[in-house]
């Protein structure tokens, strides 16, 4: 029969054992969400801050273009939205765009213009988008929304004098993840995203 030393000595091994895997899966939790979907916003409205995305979701359309000699040539456009609360996508963009509905949610944008001939049935490709490069395979327009006196307050970086790059490291059909770095002025989006890729039925 056990003596109740050896009882007390295994107890507490065990609760050890317990705190320790307990402990690792959540820091590994932290980790997996903090490292995967979190943006630092600077601008006139938010001021410089982290934020936890919430929700990230991604639509594509066909851009067309016309050269100087009128020859129409056609890109992918995937829309991509980030926020830090719930986003309502059933109706992509109509949804998307709700006004925010506390002084907390901040929702960003950015464009990402794929290579040439392709359109709203292209996959994007994992690869880097440059706010420089001249129209494809481009990261095109950027901004921040957040709410103030009841109203939202948009604010563009501008096209112009945008710089930087978002960097796709992860494309599939249902899902795209990777990199954001632009910038214009004193506005700015960095960090990590994830955002699904809605279709239409």
């Amino acid at each position: 029969m056990p003596r109740k030393n050896d009882q007390l000595k295994r107890c507490v091994n065990l609760s050890a054992v317990i705190l320790v895997t307990s402990t690792l899966l959540v820091l590994g939790g932290c980790g997996k969400s903090a490292g995967g979907n979190a943006v630092h916003v600077k601008s006139a409205t938010t001021g410089e801050k982290d934020l936890a995305i919430r929700s990230g979701y991604a639509f594509p359309v066909t851009k067309s273009f016309t050269d100087i000699n009128n020859k129409i040539t056609t890109a992918s456009a995937y829309y991509v939205y980030l926020a830090n609360y719930d986003l309502d996508a059933k109706n992509f963009a109509m949804t998307l765009d709700k006004p925010l509905t506390a002084d907390d949610q901040v929702r960003m944008f950015f464009s990402l213009i794929g290579a040439e001939g392709t359109n709203d049935q292209s996959p994007l490709k994992a690869a880097t988008y440059s706010a420089k490069a001249d129209k494809y395979s481009k990261a095109e327009s950027a901004g921040i929304v957040t709410r103030k006196n009841g109203a939202d307050v948009k604010s563009w970086l501008d096209r112009s004098m945008l710089t930087g790059e978002v960097k796709v490291t992860s494309a599939t059909a249902d899902e795209i993840s990777g990199d954001v770095n632009l910038s214009s002025g004193d506005t700015s989006i960095k960090g990590s995203f994830t955002a699904k890729i809605l279709k239409r039925k």
